[in-house]
């Protein structure tokens, strides 16, 4: 049977605005190869500064070994606002995470560079007490880690170790505060004894906000919090997000971008280790400066 001349795809098929090496799958979806790295050498676009930020990061990269995670990241962080940080899986977004509390300094070969500054304090410092510092800044992970212990005592374990309280009745007032604060009281004020680990994911996830809010932080980093959750539960962090930030600055890592629209005040694009875009989350998810942003918003990438 002889071969078929097929036509060419005209250029209008393609995506606007898209290099032609890009391979585009039927969905009109692409993966953006290694070699765009060369795009993403310019400063980051949008609004990288505040007035009185809590957070203050300039050209903050991170190695792991000779891996590069974190290319030259500058930007401040509100005080009581949300910053959620959006993009592909491995872009560093996490990473920049894990740098604003100092966990990469749990992993072995890990190195950080350039400057972090917390109300004015570089948190890089050798002088800094790492414990005291995550007191500070409170952290709630993808997969709710309660403690095997009671609710009670996943409550009180933090102010207890950092000495907060001096006498029962305040300590008892400090886990009350915390739950009613996490939106978990009223589900668990008659089962304080039992054990952490037997509440719903939901309840967990929510336990695990009341643990950090007990050690009364300035700053609240979350890491997909609602990534293990079902459509109700994540509802309910969603609105708790919503009411902490009135008296917390939030950082919050998602892959949803709809979340990221629903919770956030400013929203930062992070590609293959770099800030690409930082701003207001009305103004970068309607009127994105860059066309890396642009693309993934939209769905041709990620």
């Amino acid at each position: 049977m002889p071969e078929l001349n097929r036509p060419e795809s005209p250029a209008s098929a393609r995506p606007q605005n898209l290099p032609d090496e890009l391979g585009t799958k039927p969905s009109g979806r692409v993966h953006i190869p290694e070699s765009l790295g060369e795009a993403l050498t310019g400063a980051t676009a949008g609004e990288v500064t505040v007035e009185d930020p809590v957070f203050s990061c300039k050209d903050v990269s991170v190695f792991y070994g000779a891996k590069q995670a974190l290319n030259t990241v500058t930007v401040d962080i509100a005080r009581r606002q949300v910053l959620a940080c959006i993009g592909p899986s491995g872009c560093g977004k996490s990473t920049f995470l894990r740098c604003l509390n100092r966990m990469n300094d749990t992993i072995p070969g890990a190195r950080v560079t350039g400057s972090i500054m917390l109300d004015g304090q570089d948190i890089q410092d050798r002088q800094v007490d790492v414990a005291r510092l995550r007191a500070r800044i409170g952290m709630v992970f993808q997969r709710p880690n309660p403690f095997p212990k009671s609710i009670y005592e996943n409550v009180a374990y933090g102010p207890r170790i950092h000495k907060l309280t001096r006498t029962r009745a305040d300590l008892d007032e400090l886990v009350f505060t915390s739950l009613q604060r996490a939106g978990l009281w009223e589900e668990v004020k008659d089962r304080l004894g039992r054990l952490g680990t037997g509440l719903s994911g939901g309840q967990q996830q929510r336990l695990c906000i009341a643990r950090a809010l007990a050690v009364q932080p300035e700053v609240i980093l979350m890491d997909e919090p609602c990534s293990a959750l079902d459509p109700v539960a994540t509802a309910r962090i969603e609105d708790l997000i919503e009411e902490l930030r009135a008296s917390y600055a939030i950082v919050i890592v998602t892959h949803s971008m709809q979340q990221a629209a629903r919770v956030s005040q400013r929203t930062a694009y992070f590609h293959m280790g770099r800030l690409v875009e930082v701003g207001a989350t009305d103004r970068v998810f309607t009127n994105p400066k860059h066309r890396l942003t642009e693309d993934y918003i939209t769905g041709r990438f990620g």
